[in-house]
């Protein structure tokens, strides 16, 4: 007897080694990991004492050393974080400050280059707006293996704070990751006024809660680190993907929905989902909407089979957005803030997403060379109606932007 109980633990560790190699080596397998996939030990900014000054220096700094290629001036200035005073000719308050400001959030593997356009709209409609650039994002996916959803968050207050002295009142806006962290400051941030959010991440696939244990398989597997290897052929954002940003994104998520129930604010929120969404739960959005009952709150939910929405909450207008004559079987979760001119992200812009296909297939070749047959959201339903291009605009931009005004005009 006690020979089989010491036996019991060595077959136990034995099994958990087998396991762990199998694992392993399933996450690796056709994922061949390159420099820019190495970990980015960038230095942290000082958060606590730091002006928005100082950080557009740290930025360029930060993305000239981790940036492994297109580090010409005009790719680093769309990668920084921007301030965009109000056009002239716009009040100030008699404080002598300015009304109002809003910052701007990008996404996870996003960067500040994704929310400009707007933030143009916006500066001149009066606004002071500031664009952020989260840590680790912008230079190489590699530095998301050593950042955390608390060093995000803590890039959000801080730019909250410092636009906050210049403002009267402060509009929180983000899209996607971008956006749950502006709802996470503002339940914290009593001087934030109201929120704009774009496919706000308040739920992902559940799968991300157990990303968290993949981190000791990367000691001895390294491609098994990442959920995703791609190409990186974007200039502005990352297409790899580690499984740590997966499991901060989780960990975001769930400390914001216990903020949220903790002491909701209540705020008055403009929100744009679209419906199919691969990558965040359009639900968990209208279901955060629907708790929120300030009269001046809306939601645009861009559904590409409107006519399968049913009953919807009160302050939802239901959007079609396909449009077959035009080539769009609808609207995919990157580019509901995009107008459809953007020279990068547009219909007929230089970066085409394509990466559901996997590389170097003739179908992502294709795509990649603009070969699609519709633009829309990467779905089983789509994707056997052709070549899919996942589309990183929003067709009706013009009719958003309207109605996004028309709110910032209801909080006056």
């Amino acid at each position: 007897m006690k020979f089989l109980l010491f036996k019991l633990p060595l077959a136990c560790a034995f099994i958990a080694a087998l396991l762990y190699l199998a694992l392993g080596l399933a996450l690796s397998h056709g994922k061949t990991l390159g420099p820019r996939h190495a970990p980015f030990p960038y230095p942290r900014f000082d958060f606590v004492r730091g002006t928005l000054q100082d950080y557009e220096t740290y930025s360029r700094t930060y993305l000239r050393a981790g940036r492994l290629n297109a580090k010409d001036k005009a790719t680093l200035d769309n990668l920084a974080p921007f301030l965009l005073e109000p056009d002239p000719g716009c009040p100030r308050a008699s404080s002598g400050k300015w009304p109002r400001g809003v910052v701007l959030t990008h996404g996870l593997i996003d960067s500040p280059y994704s929310m400009r356009p707007l933030g143009e709209a916006l500066r001149g409609h009066c606004l002071l707006v500031y664009g952020l650039l989260l840590p680790a994002h912008g230079s190489r996916p590699g530095a998301l293996r050593d950042s955390s959803w608390r060093e995000w968050a803590e890039a959000e207050h801080w730019a909250a704070q410092r636009v906050g002295e210049q403002v009267e009142r402060v509009v929180l806006g983000g899209h996607s990751a971008g956006a749950t962290l502006a709802v996470l400051e503002a339940e914290r941030n009593p001087q934030v006024q109201a929120l704009v959010l774009f496919a706000p991440a308040f739920g992902i696939n559940d799968s991300a809660r157990y990303a968290k244990f993949l981190a000791p398989l990367s000691l001895a597997f390294p491609a098994a680190a990442w959920f995703e290897v791609k190409p990186d052929s974007a200039r502005y954002r990352y297409e790899s993907f580690p499984f740590r940003a997966a499991a901060e994104t989780w960990a975001l998520i769930q400390a914001t929905w216990q903020q949220t129930r903790a002491a909701p604010r209540n705020l008055p929120t403009f929100t744009v989902l679209s419906r199919p969404d691969n990558t965040v739960d359009a639900d968990a959005a209208l279901a955060f909407m629907a708790a929120n009952t300030n009269a001046a709150s809306h939601t645009l939910l861009y559904s590409q089979h409107p006519e399968n929405e049913g009953a919807v909450a009160a302050r939802v207008q239901v959007l079609p957005s396909a449009d077959l004559t035009g080539g769009l079987l609808g609207i995919s979760h990157l580019g509901l803030m995009t107008p459809p001119n953007h020279p990068e992200y547009g219909r007929d812009g230089a970066y085409r997403n394509c990466g559901h296909y996997p590389p170097p297939s003739a179908e992502y070749r294709d795509c990649k060379a603009g070969g699609r047959s519709f633009y829309g959201e990467a779905t089983p339903e789509n994707l056997v109606q052709g070549l899919i291009e996942r589309s990183a605009f929003n067709p009706y931009y013009d009719a958003m932007l309207s109605e996004l005004l028309a709110f910032f005009d209801r909080l006056d």
